[in-house]
């Protein structure tokens, strides 16, 4: 069998390509139909990740949002303006490794955006690297490529360079505040428990509008 594989697997070789495309274009058509039927729910009831890009979160369950129209996003809007989305209406909304893409007076802007299209009582997860714990590793000799990662920003890909760079990171304690100052009660450091970064190295803070 396998002799036959290696067999065809030469001539096939040179079509890989068609099969990614093909991939990408049913994620894609997913994609646009599942936030056409939330759109015209006027999104009352949606969850939303947050610049979920590549890797989204929860595809079945949250809708991916990002500035770049990649194969797996489903909204395509830039964080930092107002969101296309009317006041009150959003269930939960996860932040993981997005706010520290943006400059300070930027994530002010998209925290209160935040806040301003969940619903009462719904609940927001936001995951950024953690400044503090960076800091001590520096200190303690930790290993460079993986300090300048989560410093300074992964190289993902030509397409998203610009968007992938590293800008303003809170500590903990500051992002906690910045939620308490815009009107989130219950706002505080919870165990890393989403599977998709370090817990070395990022603090996951959860907090609800009242």
């Amino acid at each position: 069998m396998k002799k036959i594989l290696d067999h065809y697997y030469k001539h096939i070789r040179p079509y890989r390509f068609l099969w990614g495309w093909a991939k990408d274009r049913v994620n894609k058509m997913r994609c646009n139909l599942r936030a056409e039927e939330w759109r015209a729910k006027r999104f009352f009831g949606a969850k939303l990740d947050i610049c979920g890009g590549r890797n989204p979160f929860d595809p079945k369950e949250f809708l991916n949002v990002d500035i770049i129209d990649l194969p797996q996003v489903d909204i395509v809007f830039d964080i930092t303006g107002r969101f296309p989305i009317a006041d009150g209406v959003i269930a939960e909304i996860i932040s993981i490794a997005t706010l520290e893409h943006l400059r300070k007076p930027c994530v002010h802007r998209v925290l209160n955006e935040f806040f301003r299209v969940l619903s009462p009582g719904a609940r927001l997860r936001v995951s950024t690297p953690d400044i503090e714990a960076i800091a001590k590793s520096v200190l303690e000799g930790g290993d460079p490529d993986v300090l300048n990662q989560h410093m300074f920003g992964k190289f993902k890909g030509d397409q998203t360079e610009d968007y992938d760079v590293h800008r303003w990171m809170y500590t903990a304690n500051q992002m906690i505040g910045a939620l308490r100052a815009i009107g989130f009660c219950d706002a505080k450091k919870i165990p890393m428990d989403i599977g998709m970064h370090d817990p070395k190295y990022t603090y996951l803070i959860t907090a609800k509008k009242p």
